[in-house]
């Protein structure tokens, strides 16, 4: 019997314009921000009232996210994401031209369609790239969101004081249609194929002899299911039900939930803290942001190296504990530099902080990622991505707890869900391995059908 293929070696062509899809993503998110002051201006609505503008996008990508789910898995995803990609500089447009502000908030719903089609971007970079690098690539992904945020903070404050905040949004125009088309020429991996070969690389990825003795490293029993589930066919019931079988994919996105109310919210409200707080012109608020997201840059790719290393090493639940403790590290940070008035004080914090803060995303990813077999991973994506829709809440939380009390002390009473959220993900240690296990065994076992 001939060897079963093994997965193509792809170039790092498919991540960087993977992350470019994000990049523009989170780019945008801070060009609006620096924007706040001009739309309020402009339509003349509070701080609560505003709060609702970033989070309009998951009114459409809760919904979206479903078919989304089942295209990523059954059609083409470079063509699927490329399409979500020329949407979203659709709805750049219209944004740009809205005439009030229930225009813009009904445009701005259109922007969910990248976050909807996020599925296929994580079922394409699974099978791009192989497990044991996992964590790092998507913090190499996620970097991307970092690259886009510093251009969103510094290109958007330049544009917006130039041109008025309309500016927050034709920037985004001409860069949306270029990354659409770059998408499409992306070429199309076969699923599965890295899991496979994780699988059949056990020894020298984990220092075993194969995949499945994870388990018995650990003590644990083996995975108690046996892979039976014809994912051609399934039904959504099916679907559905083998993914409810899946504990430490719900233990990670309940922790990427809760911790997702902070990061959210910063992404937002980061600009006006220091415009607020310190009396920074919009200008030096984005400077000073864009040195914070410095040490969040830092982290997220750091945090996904130290992960990967750990898993070489036979640290099977690496990925999990590094979310762990960096969400705790970063709480106790950050909670001190966003209460302190004194900006000599408040800035090595958080830039040390962000360092944690951002650490535990790679890993977080990743790790929900491995358990889910590849022929799932939109419709589970899907599903996370629903689920986590719910953190949008925290732009709405510390707008309205801003108008309560003031926008210093929102922040700092949101940041301990970060923390909150790590202890989460721990309790995700005992089943990951054996969740691990059955992925690779399941990876091995279709592609010798």
């Amino acid at each position: 019997m001939a060897a079963p293929a093994r997965a193509v070696k792809y170039s790092s062509l498919p991540l960087v314009v993977l992350a470019a899809t994000v990049a523009l993503e989170a780019g945008e998110r801070q060009s609006l921000a620096q924007a706040v002051e001009g739309l309020q201006q402009t339509f003349g609505v509070s701080d609560r009232v505003i709060g609702f503008l970033p989070a309009a996008m998951t009114l459409i990508a809760v919904p979206a996210a479903f078919p989304f789910g089942v295209l990523a898995d059954k059609v083409r995803r470079t063509l699927l994401l490329s399409g979500a990609m020329f949407l979203w500089t659709i709805s750049m447009f219209l944004n740009a031209i809205a005439p009030g502000y229930g225009a813009l908030f009904a445009t701005r719903m259109c922007v969910g369609a990248v976050e909807a089609n996020s599925p296929a971007t994580v079922s394409l970079l699974s099978d791009y790239y192989p497990v044991r690098n996992r964590a790092r690539t998507m913090g190499l992904y996620q970097s991307g969101a970092l690259v886009g945020a510093m251009v969103g903070l510094i290109g958007g404050g330049f544009a917006v004081a130039a041109g008025g905040w309309r500016w927050a949004f034709w920037m985004w125009v001409p860069l949306g249609a270029l990354v659409g088309l770059a998408v499409a020429r992306l070429p199309e991996p076969r699923r599965g194929d890295q899991d496979a070969d994780f699988h059949d690389d056990g020894a020298t990825a984990l220092s075993v002899v194969d995949a499945g003795q994870i388990v018995e490293r650990l003590h644990l029993p083996p995975p108690n299911r046996v892979g039976t589930l014809d994912y051609a066919r399934a039904t959504p019931r099916e679907v559905y039900r083998e993914l409810l079988r899946i504990p430490s994919m719900w233990f990670g996105v309940m922790a990427l939930t809760v911790s997702g109310f902070l990061l959210n919210g910063l992404q937002f409200w980061g600009v006006e803290y220091f415009k607020r707080v310190h009396d920074l012109s919009a200008g030096a608020a984005g400077g000073f942001s864009a040195l914070f997201g410095l040490g969040a840059a830092g982290g997220i790719i750091t945090g996904g190296f130290i992960a990967d290393s750990l898993l070489r090493r036979g640290v099977v639940n690496a990925r999990v504990y590094i979310v762990s403790a960096a969400s705790i590290l970063a709480t106790v940070l950050l909670v001190p530099g966003f209460l302190s008035t004194n900006l000599g004080v408040s800035g090595p914090l958080l830039v040390v902080g962000g360092v944690f803060l951002t650490m535990p995303i790679a890993p977080g990813e990743a790790m929900v990622n491995d358990v889910v077999v590849a022929q799932l991973r939109g419709r589970a994506a899907t599903v996370r991505s629903v689920v986590r829709s719910l953190s949008a809440a925290g732009y709405v939380l510390i707008g309205f707890l801003s108008d309560a009390f003031t926008l210093r002390v929102a922040i700092a009473g949101v940041v301990p869900l970060y923390a909150i959220g790590g202890v989460l993900m721990l309790l995700a240690a005992r089943s990951y391995p054996a969740d691990l296990a059955f992925v690779g065994a399941e990876a091995r076992r279709l592609r010798e059908m």
